[in-house]
């Protein structure tokens, strides 16, 4: 959820305050992104591109990034195939399909009973493999990567 991301980028931005979030994603995921950046604190440095970069701009920004946060997507798979840190989250897909195999990669799936559903709208309504998984959890797993990095 978005709210989920907004958190996680509020760990982040408590840790570097002068963190710049780049939300990328198509045009489908404006909306999305511009609620992750509604949750967070004025002043901060957030650029919502959803649906504003071409492929070859998203490659380039990802590059460029210190770390990469994203859901299973084709946008994941490049900043896995640029070497960059990466925090893979799985909710309705297979963590074991496509993992990112980036030198410094997390994955998080909750593996839920009801999952991989690989379905788009919960079946059970509860969406519990996005919802469960919190932005605290995400930034056990990132804390490390950003040190590292």
């Amino acid at each position: 959820p978005a709210q989920h991301f907004a958190g996680l980028a509020k760990a982040v931005l408590a840790r570097e305050p002068s963190t710049q979030i780049a939300l990328l994603g198509s045009p489908k995921d404006h909306a999305a992104c511009a609620e992750v950046a509604a949750g967070l604190p004025d002043g901060t440095a957030v650029f919502n591109l959803a649906g504003a970069t071409s492929l070859a701009e998203a490659i380039a920004l990802i590059a460029r990034a210190a770390a990469v946060v994203a859901n299973d997507s084709g946008l994941l798979h490049i900043a896995s195939a640029l070497n960059r840190p990466v925090l893979a989250l799985y909710g309705p897909t297979d963590p074991d399909h496509a993992p990112p195999f980036s030198d410094l990669a997390a994955s998080i799936s909750l593996r839920l009973d009801c999952s991989p559903c690989k379905q788009r709208e919960c079946p059970l309504g509860h969406h519990d493999c996005m919802v469960k998984l919190t932005p605290d959890l995400a930034w056990q797993r990132l804390q490390p990567m950003l040190a590292a990095a």
